[in-house]
């Protein structure tokens, strides 16, 4: 299933006119995997002046619109959910530790995962694959909703 949200105008740049169209666009595949990209347009919607997963600079404009709040807590719990490169357990570490760029740091992410027991998890060397994370019951039906 694919959706796309407009999204009304926003002032990207800040100059005191809603110039800039939004539109975010959803997917929810056969598998349940989760994408989400925005586009932000240009005034006359023949070019994006930002694109791809911006969903944060959206939110600036956009956190009270009750279905991009939706669209913007699932896309932060679970987009591209077949795509993880470590276990839950090896994440939460490296994020604990401070470790958020873990494919230009994957040496050092490696490093710190041996060091405190994590570099393989149930048998799975971090980094070596991907792995999907199901999403629960609850936000599938959540996604689901947005479709409807």
């Amino acid at each position: 299933m694919k959706k796309n949200f407009e999204l009304g105008k926003i002032d990207f740049y800040g100059t005191g006119r809603k110039i800039n169209a939004v539109t975010v666009k959803i997917e929810l595949t056969e598998e349940n995997v989760f994408t989400a990209c925005g586009y932000v347009w240009n005034i006359r919607r023949t070019d994006c002046v930002s694109g791809g997963q911006n969903l944060d600079e959206i939110y600036k404009f956009k956190k009270n619109n009750p279905i991009f709040k939706v669209i913007y807590e699932m896309w932060k719990k679970h987009h591209l959910n077949d795509m993880h490169a470590g276990t839950e357990k090896q994440e939460e570490a490296l994020e604990k530790a401070g470790y958020t760029a873990w494919a230009r740091d994957y040496e050092k992410c490696c490093e710190y995962l041996e060091s405190v027991g994590l570099l393989e998890d149930n048998g799975y060397k971090f980094g070596t694959g991907w792995l999907k994370r199901e999403i629960p019951q609850e936000d599938l039906e959540k996604i689901r909703g947005l479709f409807n």
